[in-house]
């Protein structure tokens, strides 16, 4: 409202009057406030710039009190890799019935920790397979995504495994450890994870070659054992049988002489085959097998569509090994450890056949021995 006053040179207000309705204007200015409070815990490598905010103790300083005004925040990281007092940007907006009242200065900053990360490896399981097939594909996954991992096989002799893709191929029927390993950087430690695969043969049937005279020999040896100073029971013979096998491969080949293929060493009844000869006369010389003790035939059974023919014959000092088709020639050829493996499970079938009499394992693929 306005009221008039007698003027200081004589003027009186008496003499004015003044029309009712008299308006003026002036701005209202926005209120400046300021956020600040928003905070984040450090956090472990994880690849990523993400983080969470804490927004608890956001403050709006200046805030007229009652006033309706509420704000939404987020952040990232600008470099995700480890650090102290990593920069976190922040990305804020606001709503709210009185938000056009206020200039809000933003809180766009804040400082946080990236420590070493500590990945795990997720996903494998122990495998049991049959030689049947020849490969399969099994990968871990990591903890922290996109970490690579790298495979491992503990026996290339068995299988071996793709480092990049996980894929293992078989070599030979056995176990195995396939390792699943992610290298240390600077930015995570290592880490590893294992599973263990065992490869076995599907089926083995086996027919065992009549031969009255070989029986009567059989017999005649256990009787003259029995009736020597030497105490003889099942328990020693099982106990026997228990030894390990560590014996010369020999591979007869058309006209060609026999030679020292490899050797063949047998270790908590899993055989592998190595050319780790002390020297050329070792590798020159073997024992001969002797005479016959026991003859069979075995089908070695791959899968309902493979299967293979050999006939056994134990021997005094070894085992001969003599396929029976040009398929089976073949196959013993490639994989000579799993025709070995597969005779082998027969010697306990033949009473008072030990497995440590076999030095000489020979390959007549000519059928010539």
């Amino acid at each position: 409202s306005i009221t008039l006053v007698d003027g200081n040179n004589g003027g009186l207000a008496s003499n004015y009057s003044i029309n009712s309705g008299q308006t003026t204007s002036a701005d209202i200015s926005a209120k400046q406030i300021s956020v600040s409070g928003i905070s984040a815990s450090s956090k472990s490598y994880d690849g990523t710039t993400s983080i969470t905010l804490d927004t608890s103790s956001v403050n709006y300083n200046g805030l007229v009190s009652g006033d309706d005004l509420t704000g939404s925040f987020s952040g990232v990281f600008v470099n995700d890799n480890v650090g102290t007092g990593r920069v976190i940007n922040i990305t804020s907006s606001y709503s709210g019935d009185d938000i056009g009242n206020y200039n809000i200065i933003n809180q766009n900053t804040h400082f946080a920790d990236i420590t070493i990360g500590n990945p795990t490896i997720s996903g494998l399981s122990n495998q049991t397979k049959s030689f049947t097939t020849s490969s399969y594909t099994l990968t871990g996954t990591p903890s922290i995504s996109g970490l690579p991992i790298v495979y491992s096989s503990s026996d290339t002799s068995v299988a071996t495994v793709n480092s990049s893709t996980g894929e293992v191929t078989f070599v030979n029927v056995g176990s195995v450890t396939i390792s699943a390993n992610i290298v240390s950087t600077l930015n995570y430690n290592s880490t590893t994870s294992s599973y263990l695969l065992e490869i076995n043969l599907n089926t083995t049937n086996f027919n065992s070659v009549s031969s009255s005279s070989i029986v009567k020999q059989q017999v005649l040896d256990l009787q003259t054992r029995a009736s020597s100073s030497e105490t003889f029971n099942l328990r020693t013979f099982v106990k026997q049988n228990d030894a390990n096998i560590s014996a010369k491969i020999v591979v007869v080949k058309d006209d060609l002489n026999a030679n020292v293929d490899s050797l063949y060493t047998e270790e908590s009844g899993d055989g592998k085959l190595s050319t780790n000869f002390k020297d050329e006369e070792e590798k020159e010389k073997f024992d001969k097998p002797g005479n016959i003790i026991e003859e069979k035939t075995i089908v070695l059974k791959i899968s309902d569509n493979e299967a293979y023919n050999y006939k056994l014959e134990f021997r005094q000092k070894g085992l001969v090994i003599k396929p029976l088709d040009n398929n089976s020639n073949y196959f013993a050829n490639l994989n000579k450890s799993v025709v070995i493996k597969s005779a082998i499970t027969e010697i306990e079938n033949i009473a008072g056949y030990l497995k440590n009499q076999i030095k000489t394992i020979i390959f007549d693929l000519a059928n010539k021995f």
